[in-house]
């Protein structure tokens, strides 16, 4: 994915978990692991802080930040202690975007939220609506942009695009955005249950990345 090579078409399944080659199954158990510890750790600080169990927290911007940060940061130095040395560059480019991905949406929706709480415009579904979106679509944009930019500044390798295929594929970290902007199907669905194991999925993505 960050390789300097000739473009290779790849299948969902392939490009979801941004791999060209294989992590033995005792290196991916590892990394899962590993970045299960991670999400567990500060959701356990969490449900002690909030006196209630780990499948009851309230997850705010905060809690969000913190669970999916220790999350990537398990799987990425698991992946990196445990799976071939040679893919260490392609692990820390993929920790960086998903770090990026998980992180630059919600701080961007908040920040919408935020301000449409100040104008009193709160009442607004259109404006939920279209916050989420801006939130959710233009975040991923500027996540990519950003995790590019560090991954490789002087702008020596090819950018990881952001495609449909790639939307599609991370889905599954649409769900903190939809709980942050409080929409009702993820608040009914109580999706904030499963929010640790989210972030689990992106730091087994990063630290099997190769």
């Amino acid at each position: 994915m960050f390789a300097i090579g000739p473009k290779i078409d790849y299948d969902i399944r392939t490009y979801r978990y941004h791999r060209k080659d294989t992590t033995d199954k005792y290196a991916k158990a590892k990394i899962a692991a590993g970045a299960i510890t991670g999400a567990v750790i500060p959701a356990l600080f969490f449900a002690k802080k909030q006196n209630t169990s780990v499948f009851k927290i309230k997850y705010g911007l905060k809690e969000m930040f913190l669970t999916s940060s220790s999350a990537i940061a398990g799987g990425l130095l698991s992946g990196l202690a445990f799976d071939k040395k040679e893919h260490r560059t392609q692990k820390i480019h993929e920790g960086v975007f998903q770090f990026m991905n998980s992180s630059v949406p919600m701080f961007l929706t908040a920040g919408i939220y935020s301000l449409v709480n100040k104008m009193k415009l709160q009442h607004y579904k259109s404006l939920k609506i279209g916050g989420t979106v801006i939130g959710l679509v233009g975040g991923m944009h500027l996540a990519a942009k950003m995790a590019n930019f560090i991954n490789d500044p002087y702008d020596k390798i090819p950018d990881r695009k952001l495609t449909l295929k790639d939307s599609v594929a991370n889905i599954d970290d649409a769900i903190g955005v939809l709980m942050l902007a409080k929409v009702p199907a993820a608040q009914k669905i109580q999706a904030e249950k499963i929010l640790p194991a989210v972030y689990s999925l992106c730091g087994y993505r990063a630290g099997t990345s190769s």
